[in-house]
């Protein structure tokens, strides 16, 4: 039967930093971002028999996103979906890594997706399916973003921590940009106040291989406990997903990358020539809770200079309370060897926040 959704007001909150975010896009990417919108009639056949028809806007981390007329643009479980039928033509990327093209035809065995290619028919385990995009998607489909702040007080010493942070990704087809930013401020009466901010820019291509991608980052840096207050961070090199399935993500890659460092109470700026190794992990439920964590892992290993190592570790975790709102919890680690006492140097804390989806 058909499936019933009540009509709501369509939120404004998100559109005008999504439409902000697009347009500045738009500009950087020329008429590699330029897209037409079109109309679709698109259905989806849940596994209860429930059928839904509208437009799909795209398939990423185990939810697909659905456009109705009454709804506006709406999440749906991956794994609930039994069918899928479109005429639209999409990019989809398999588990292995495959990438495919094609329309969404009529299936006959559930659980399957029935694509047409150029030159053939392939019919595909649902599940199997980690990633689809719309050829023709517009720049506001494929931008995600989040907001995060959180505020604590300790009483016994005055201690107060403010943190704030910010995470924009945007994919198509054969790339990916992302900006991340993170900020954290210090202050008691025994201490003097300490700032943190680290903010990542990475670009990632898709190749149709499917094994090794090219990547390029820029990090910006300022650490009051290490002593740093401006550290300018640039480079690139190749990563591959170990695994990319609809609950788990993990990466691995390595480069190079060269930076500049500016210390508190130094007029020498240093650089530095450095091998770059990082891991990436995700892992996200959507059954009740609803759990997103995530854990970034950058090691540098000084190939000029003092020849010390530096690294950061990053972890994430989010747990939805309500539609689009989300309560979160951080913890990072930095560790900096220094070359006159040959003693890391290190930072860390957690963090607790809320946060919310555009």
């Amino acid at each position: 039967m058909e499936r019933r959704i009540i009509a709501r007001a369509p939120r404004c909150g998100g559109s005008f930093p999504r439409a902000v975010a697009a347009a500045l896009l738009a500009a950087a990417l020329g008429p590699l971002g330029s897209t037409v919108v079109l109309a679709q009639s698109d259905i989806a056949l849940f596994k209860n028999g429930d059928r839904l028809t509208g437009e799909v806007k795209g398939l990423d981390r185990g939810k697909i996103s659905f456009d109705t007329p009454t709804t506006g643009v709406i999440k749906l479980e991956w794994d609930d979906i039994d069918q899928l039928y479109s005429t639209m033509t999409f990019e989809l990327r398999l588990e292995t890594g495959e990438q495919l093209f094609g329309t969404l035809g009529e299936s006959t065995t559930p659980g399957q997706i029935r694509l047409q290619t150029a030159t053939a028919i392939r019919n595909l385990p649902i599940l199997t399916v980690v990633r689809m995009t719309p050829i023709k998607a517009t720049l506001l489909d494929r931008i995600e973003m989040s907001v995060n702040a959180g505020y604590s007080l300790a009483k016994a010493n005055s201690l107060e921590q403010t943190t704030l942070g910010y995470d924009f990704r945007y994919r198509e087809e054969v790339r990916q940009v992302t900006l991340n930013f993170d900020s954290s401020l210090s202050n008691s009466e025994s201490d003097p106040s300490s700032m943190r901010v680290f903010t990542s820019m990475g670009y990632r291509r898709f190749l149709d291989s499917g094994n090794w991608d090219p990547f390029g980052i820029g990090q910006l840096e300022r650490n009051d406990e290490l002593g740093i207050d401006l550290r300018k961070t640039a480079g690139g090199g190749m990563s591959r997903w170990l695994r990319d399935t609809n609950a788990s993500r993990i990466a691995f890659g390595g480069g190079l990358v060269f930076s500049s460092e500016d210390d508190f109470g130094s007029t020498e700026t240093k650089t530095d020539t450095e091998a770059l190794v990082s891991m990436d992990l995700e892992w996200f439920r959507y059954d009740e809770p609803e759990l997103d964590v995530s854990m970034q892992f950058n090691l540098f290993q000084r190939l000029s200079g003092s020849k010390e190592p530096r690294g950061n570790l990053d972890v994430n975790l989010r747990w939805e309370i309500f539609k689009d709102f989300f309560w979160g919890f951080s913890i990072y680690y930095t560790f900096d060897a220094q070359s006159d006492t040959a003693e890391p140097t290190t930072d860390y804390g957690t963090f607790t926040s809320i946060g919310w989806n555009l």
